[in-house]
């Protein structure tokens, strides 16, 4: 998963719209771009950015290990949740759980900590949340006879999880001001995010080799020592957050009401999904969340389109943005590919043919592997980046290709694995790679700099709801009728499924996409369009 700067919302504006002269010339200039300036002059040089380059790039591993926290935390909890539906006696659609509790809170959470980020100390939000992820992992561990209690603590260690990363970006782009050294940084965190993704199946397995007791146990340890060593090395600074110029107090720019009820709708619409395929369709476990969740979303967008833009947690002026809503959709495409073939493939190996996680977590490395290759191709083919309508449409048609051959897998025994699982693990990991990095990147570039931080945060966003949304459905697909299960019954439906997915997604993306100017000329185009409507630039 590509980690974007979701937190340098706060930095940004101080150059970009600065230097914009369409901007700073204007005769109604909004009194966020006033604030910008006056910082600016106040503060030449950020604190951190003083530091000595060796302890600045040992904070950077620091950060990087917390993204790598974050992937491992729903990579490795996919070969781990065999045994973990045995011992907290979970039913078959309900093992979905165990990673969509994780990621759902987390993705709910996101935009919120990102918010929390600009308005009060990074480093306070990052440790906090950092720690808090330890204490939560080692509880979690020892929380094996309840399956709510477990449950819970998977969704409180996501809210934990999404405190570090926008609280890394805010304190990685001011330790790294010079734009051109910023970027190869934020790239390392990103990498970091894809051996995460590698190595969490790997740590997994191994730890099961005792139980999976001992993978929440490996994370506490990290996260615990790492924070002690954060404390030590990253100076206080303070808040970014002035009220000089601003007249809105800082408790009404955290958007509690916009968090609620963002929350309120995923998680009642992904409980929905979940819940029909074990009570029914027609059962009011099913209906009473599908009902609630709905008014819940449209009040959600409703409530951010009303209120100023420079106190949402999602501002209305992103979707002023070239392209926005086609990108956006395409996010939705490669992170549930890897989810649902992850937790489909690691269950069946554990369940049907007793593979041993470590056995399990091998056969899934090709993967990772792929994923890291596609984002070195895409370093050295710039055009991978600068042409998306070839990439994305490239990169579904691998996915479609590897969806079918995993129908035809039928689960990987024997050689079919190498003919057909090895392949389509290949091909589609390195489609899906190709895709989030065209729609992903393309969303921040095309966003005017200052909003780089709710961009950021809102591609993590739709990934995850995406991840949890598909692998709910695929709950729902779920055969639970034969013994022993069969994968045209099970695995197979799932495929079919993923192939309409993503053949939609594509067709939008291709019919709609509007061929963009450069970068500034789109930003100058979109901060016309916010000024128009809003009367400030929307952050």
């Amino acid at each position: 998963m590509i980690d974007t700067p979701s937190s340098s919302l706060d930095k940004q504006p101080i150059g970009n719209v600065k230097d914009t002269p369409s901007i700073k010339d204007s005769t109604t200039l909004p009194p966020a771009k006033v604030v910008a300036d006056d910082q600016e002059h106040d503060h030449p040089i950020h604190p951190l950015a003083q530091l000595s380059s060796p302890r600045k790039n040992f904070l950077l591993f620091i950060f990087s290990v917390a993204t790598f926290v974050d992937i491992c935390n729903v990579s490795g909890a996919a070969v781990a949740v065999a045994e973990i539906s045995m011992d907290i006696k979970l039913g078959v659609s309900q093992v979905v759980w165990i990673i969509t509790s994780y990621s759902l809170c987390f993705a709910a959470f996101l935009l919120f900590a990102g918010r929390l980020s600009d308005l009060f100390p990074a480093q306070i939000v990052f440790e906090a949340g950092f720690l808090s992820l330890g204490i939560i992992s080692l509880i979690t561990s020892f929380v094996t006879s309840s399956k709510y209690g477990f449950l819970v603590l998977r969704g409180l260690g996501g809210i934990c999880g999404a405190m570090t990363i926008p609280s890394a970006f805010h304190l990685v782009v001011h330790m790294f001001p010079n734009t051109e050294q910023q970027q190869k940084k934020l790239a390392l965190m990103s990498l970091a995010g894809g051996l995460g993704n590698v190595l969490g199946l790997v740590l997994a397995g191994l730890c099961m080799e005792a139980s999976y007791k001992w993978f929440f146990r490996l994370i506490a340890i990290i996260c615990t020592t790492f924070t002690i060593a954060t404390i030590i090395l990253l100076p206080y600074t303070g808040s970014s957050y002035s009220t000089k110029h601003d007249a809105i107090p800082r408790w009404r720019r955290m958007d509690v009401p916009g968090v609620i009820l963002m929350m309120g709708s995923l998680i009642c619409f992904i409980l929905a999904l979940t819940q029909g395929p074990i009570d029914g369709w027609d059962s009011a476990s099913f209906i009473a969340p599908l009902v609630i969740s709905v008014p819940l979303g449209i009040a959600f967008f409703f409530w951010e389109s009303r209120i100023p833009p420079r106190t949402a947690v999602l501002p209305s002026s992103i979707w002023k943005i070239t392209n926005i809503i086609i990108l956006s959709l395409a996010v939705m495409v490669a992170f549930p590919f890897w989810a649902t073939s992850q937790l489909a493939y690691s269950t069946w190996w554990q369940e049907v043919y007793g593979w041993s996680p470590l056995h399990v977590a091998a056969a899934m490395l090709p993967q990772g592997i792929v994923c890291l290759l596609a984002a070195a191709f895409a370093q050295a083919v710039p055009q991978v980046l600068t042409k998306p309508r070839w990439t994305i449409a490239g990169g579904m048609i691998l996915i479609v290709i590897a969806e079918i051959l995993q129908i035809f897998s039928d689960g990987g025994p024997g050689n079919k694995y190498w003919r057909f699982c090895f392949p389509a693990f290949v091909i589609g990991s390195f489609g899906a790679m190709l895709v989030y990095f065209a729609s992903g990147i393309n969303i921040v570039t095309y966003g005017p700099p200052e909003m780089a931080g709710v961009m950021g945060a809102w591609v993590n966003v739709l990934a995850q709801v995406a991840g949890a949304i598909t692998m709910a459905v695929q709950a729902g697909l779920q055969d639970t009728t034969s013994v022993p299960p069969k994968w045209s019954k099970s695995g197979s439906r799932t495929w079919y499924f993923m192939i309409a997915w993503t053949v939609v997604l594509a067709m939008q993306f291709v019919v709609f996409y509007k061929e963009p100017g450069t970068p500034e000329e789109e930003h100058e185009l979109a901060r016309k369009r916010i000024l128009e409507k809003d009367g400030d630039i929307g952050v």
